[in-house]
């Protein structure tokens, strides 16, 4: 059987970030029809019956899975590359690392940021070069890296029973990251108070799964920005394990995703839409990206201009008290969640591999 091994340098195990999620989730789907294995930072408790081999980076079982496999799937990073002549590579495109890294380092980047960009770029040149097969998430990212790339698009997992609804409760799920717009998610909670309209906004989680890259400053930033929409805004110490999240979100009546207007946002993929589609709840999003695009097409919620507080709230207002748009929200994230089934998503990735394996 071909031998394929997916390579994350995220954080896999309890809890988990959109790279981790999505390379889980390209091995579960690549053990049902090859012999598959993930290599990842491992950290906390690792999910329980997992259907592959999950191997820690670094250790001798993931240099040796790495070294033998047929086949190779993973995002351009530190100790990911091709060990054999006759190993086929597919370089998976779908995180825009180094339009994130601009936002995060600023204009003026230290000596080690700018060293981190190089190396970043080095890696993302021999990706487009090397790469047998590259994989993205969108058409807008086959437009920015100018290839021919195989469209894989973020996954959604099949739907459980709803929960009973908290009417008043907003949910933050993902990260607060350098290109994302926090702050005006609690300004617009805070004024919606104010006017008279009961609702709460929650934070997920406060610290990032990988502990290699907790900044403390970033945090005590998060710190203050929350205690600013007390008592109305609220964050969970811990980022939520992986197996609880849609559970919380269920609660919800509201899914929030807000970005400041940058590079990063015209072609990410906002990983957590597609928890609030597992999960059927309607989204507010920021204009610009594959997230707002699928949110007003689709009509799973509501797309508001980037920073505008006045337009957030009026949109939190909307989904909070318009019963009937709210309903016809969910009927909608019910009905497109089909599509991206992890096992439909992934699809074109296993018919190319097994097309090698024919080829060979």
């Amino acid at each position: 059987m071909l031998r394929v091994v997916v390579h994350t340098p995220d954080v896999v195990g309890e809890r988990m970030a959109g790279p981790g999620i999505r390379a889980w989730h390209l091995a579960d789907e690549l053990a049902k029809h090859f012999d598959a294995a993930l290599v990842a930072r491992v950290e906390g408790r690792s999910p329980a019956n997992v259907p592959f081999p999950l191997l820690g980076r670094g250790t001798a079982a993931a240099k040796r899975a790495l070294h033998d496999a047929d086949v190779l799937v993973g995002q351009p990073a530190r100790g990911f590359r091709r060990l054999r002549k006759a190993q086929r590579i597919v370089y998976d495109l779908f995180d825009p690392v180094l339009l994130e890294l601009r936002e995060m380092y600023g204009k003026s980047p230290s000596l080690r940021q700018r060293v981190h960009l190089a190396a970043e770029k080095s890696r993302l040149k021999t990706a487009l070069k090397n790469g047998d097969l590259l994989m993205v998430a969108t058409p807008k990212q086959r437009e920015l890296y100018k290839r021919n790339a195989l469209i894989v698009p973020f996954g959604a997992e099949p739907a459980e029973s709803r929960e009973l609804i908290a009417d008043s409760l907003i949910i933050w799920g993902g990260g607060t990251w350098e290109w994302l717009d926090p702050k005006t998610a609690v300004e617009a909670t805070v004024k919606l108070n104010r006017d008279g309209v009961p609702c709460r906004l929650l934070f997920l989680g406060r610290s990032r799964p990988n502990h290699s890259m907790v900044d403390r400053r970033r945090e005590d930033r998060f710190d203050r920005l929350v205690a600013s929409g007390a008592p109305f805004v609220e964050a969970n110490d811990e980022w939520v394990p992986y197996r609880e999240r849609l559970s919380w979100l269920r609660r919800a009546k509201i899914a929030i995703m807000l970005h400041r207007p940058t590079a990063e946002a015209e072609y990410s993929v906002r990983t957590r839409l597609f928890d609030a589609i597992a999960a059927a709840v309607p989204v507010i999003a920021t204009e610009e990206g594959f997230a707002a695009d699928l949110v007003r097409t689709e009509e799973l919620g509501v797309v508001v201009p980037p920073g505008d507080v006045d337009a957030v709230a009026q949109a939190m207002r909307r989904l909070l008290r318009d019963d009937d748009f709210h309903a016809r929200c969910v009927t909608n994230l019910a009905r497109i969640r089909p599509r991206f089934a992890w096992n439909v998503v992934t699809q074109p990735l296993i018919d190319a591999i097994q097309q090698w394996k024919h080829d060979d």
